[in-house]
């Protein structure tokens, strides 16, 4: 998908009213094209409507939706004008994802049915919007994909300094922690949400710390500004459990479980990864992750306030055996000329987009490297490789996607 200046969210638990006269529903038959556009388009559409177009697409096929004009006020999180879209053709419009500003969009829907929405405010300038639907033959798939868990969510973002990387924006990544140094007062790694009482880290991030000297924080973005928003919450650690093999000398089983005391209340901006049962064959080699962290953009500097992202590209394991000969089939190595994460982003997460879905998976944690954004590649603990470690010593009811 092209977005040119397109402000993309997802809304999680949202109630959806719209207008009796702005409400449609189409039967769409295969073969035939359908155009869902603004009230008045193409001239400005008016204040203060909420409008709701649903689809359903025939048995075998899934619905398309290619919007090649979309032009609403951009705003921060949309909270003014927004299009929303729900892929499942939820009619309330529930986790749909919301834009704004101007681009064009193309998705797809998961399974026969789409929804789309149009709220504009009051004191709305007026904008537009074009799309065209139809329905496309399903692809029998090659291997059956994991039964969906129902009503669950995992690995959503709201779109809009590691080493070569950019701001992420507030809710970006609700499924990232912070690990917190008490005596130091100040987060030192990151970690990564995979349910309301477990978290993800580094195992050289908890190895040989006092449990009274651990916190979480979760639903952080600003450090220096204390509570973002009513999101932010911060837990004192119930255990952890260091993987039985983790090796310091080469960081082999470098990840450990953190258990939070008390549970965590998920909302736009907390919530869990998708763990990578899916991808549990991928190897992720030639794909581009997502870093995130507090950490410093060169060694020995400060530490960044804001949560940063950098994108990053995952290497064959004997590319980079050439620059780690002790890399085992646990790791998984990234490296892109002048990114990289750096001191203090170690146990945070090498976020995967699933393009069919946009949800993130977790592939790696952030284990090492030589130096930030040197001629070395960094080196991370791979997820897929210790899926059965991670759901037997934290139970959980996982989101399967």
């Amino acid at each position: 998908m092209y977005v040119a200046a397109l402000f993309i969210a997802l809304v999680v638990g949202y109630t959806y009213a719209q207008d009796p006269y702005c409400d449609y529903t189409q039967d769409v038959e295969l073969g035939r094209k359908y155009y869902i556009y603004s009230p008045n388009y193409p001239r400005r559409y008016p204040r203060g409507i909420q409008c709701r177009w649903q689809a359903t697409c025939p048995t075998g096929t899934y619905c398309r939706l290619n919007c090649p004009d979309i032009a609403i006020p951009q705003t921060q999180s949309c909270y003014l004008d927004r299009l929303l879209v729900s892929i499942t053709g939820d009619p309330q419009l529930a986790q749909a994802q919301y834009y704004c500003g101007r681009g064009t969009l193309t998705v797809e829907s998961i399974g026969q049915q789409i929804s789309v929405g149009l709220i504009t405010a009051r004191t709305s300038l007026g904008g537009r919007f074009y799309c065209e639907l139809e329905a496309i033959l399903q692809t029998p798939p090659t291997t059956p994909p994991p039964p969906p868990t129902p009503s669950c969510s995992c690995g959503y973002s709201r779109i809009n300094r590691i080493v070569g990387g950019v701001n992420a924006s507030p809710g970006e990544f609700p499924m990232m922690a912070g690990l917190i140094y008490v005596d130091q007062r100040a987060i030192r790694c990151g970690a990564v949400i995979i349910d309301k009482k477990y978290v993800l880290t580094a195992a050289h991030c908890v190895n040989g710390r006092e449990l009274n000297d651990l916190g979480v924080v979760v639903g952080e973005y600003d450090t220096s500004t204390g509570a973002d928003s009513p999101a932010t919450q911060i837990f004192r650690v119930e255990s952890y459990l260091i993987h039985p093999r983790y090796t310091p000398s080469n960081y082999d089983y470098d990840i450990a479980i953190v258990e939070i005391a008390g549970e965590m209340v998920y909302s736009d901006y907390v919530g869990p990864v998708c763990l990578p049962f899916k991808f549990a064959n991928y190897d992720f080699a030639g794909s581009r992750v997502t870093a995130t962290g507090w950490g410093t953009e060169f060694p020995g500097g400060p530490t960044s306030d804001v949560l940063m992202k950098v994108d990053l590209d995952v290497i064959s394991q004997q590319a980079c055996q050439t620059r780690v000969p002790s890399l085992t089939s646990r790791q998984m190595c990234t490296y892109t000329r002048g990114k990289d994460a750096c001191q203090d982003d170690s146990g945070g997460p090498l976020l995967y987009v699933d393009n069919s879905t946009g949800l993130l998976f977790h592939a790696g944690i952030v284990s090492y490297g030589r130096f930030c954004a040197s001629s070395d590649p960094g080196v991370n603990t791979r997820i897929t490789a210790l899926l059965n470690w991670i759901v037997t010593n934290a139970p959980a009811n996982y989101c399967i996607k």
